[in-house]
């Protein structure tokens, strides 16, 4: 029979370990050796273990969480803030990339997400992985997107339509040469725009939605589940 403590082979009929004096039991008593390195490194993989159950267990719950609540992890999810006033009878107009006359009226019963933008921002280039992800999963449902390409540096057609291709943009795109007066398209001073990204939501009558922090929350409570 062996020491259950420090594991070295006890004499017959041995009442206590000779070396650590932990009792001659199948039980132990002493707390282990901390020099035993066969232990410690038993104790680890223990530990190692268990945290390595809990983060599962942990994980296994969030994923049943999202399951019960229907809801999905908003990975992309953007906020819109805006100084429109909240009610206001929204109109956009302009050219698209093609040359053609933008028309507000054929967006008329839809939400529509407009978005006064630029190709050398980079906040306006972070927020496109969450529109894209709203127009994936809204779009058969109604949901519109309009970006507006105002501040370019020059006639920024080609620069909006090279900015576009690359990032695989599928909504409307207006995008117009700066005026002489302004220095920018006739948009950005219109509506007042005084930074990009300025972004806002418009509901099915053309008026203006107030500012919200989750913009994919918001369009499942207008569109439902």
């Amino acid at each position: 029979m062996n020491c259950t403590r420090c594991n070295i082979e006890l004499p017959d009929n041995a009442q206590f370990c000779p070396q650590c004096g932990n009792p001659a039991t199948s039980m132990q008593i002493f707390p282990p050796d901390p020099h035993d390195q066969r232990q410690a490194s038993s104790g680890s993989i223990f530990l190692i273990g268990c945290a390595g159950v809990a983060g599962a267990l942990i994980l296994f719950a969030m994923l049943v969480g999202f399951v019960l609540l229907d809801e999905e992890p908003l990975l992309h999810d953007i906020s819109l803030d805006h100084t429109f006033e909240i009610g206001s009878d929204f109109n956009l107009y302009g050219k698209t990339l093609n040359g053609e006359e933008f028309d507000w009226e054929n967006f008329r019963g839809k939400y529509v997400l407009v978005k006064f933008t630029a190709t050398w921002c980079g906040p306006c280039k972070g927020k496109i992985p969450g529109m894209l992800d709203a127009y994936e999963k809204y779009h058969d449902r109604g949901f519109e997107i309009v970006s507006v390409y105002i501040w370019e540096q020059q006639d920024n057609t080609e620069i909006v339509k090279q900015y576009v291709e690359s990032e695989k943009l599928p909504w409307i795109i207006i995008s117009e040469p700066p005026t002489k007066e302004s220095g920018q398209p006739p948009q950005g001073k219109t509506f007042g725009i005084e930074g990009v990204p300025t972004m806002l939501l418009v509901d099915k009558e053309g008026k203006v939605l107030p500012p919200t922090a989750s913009l994919m929350q918001e369009l499942k409570k207008l569109y439902g589940k």
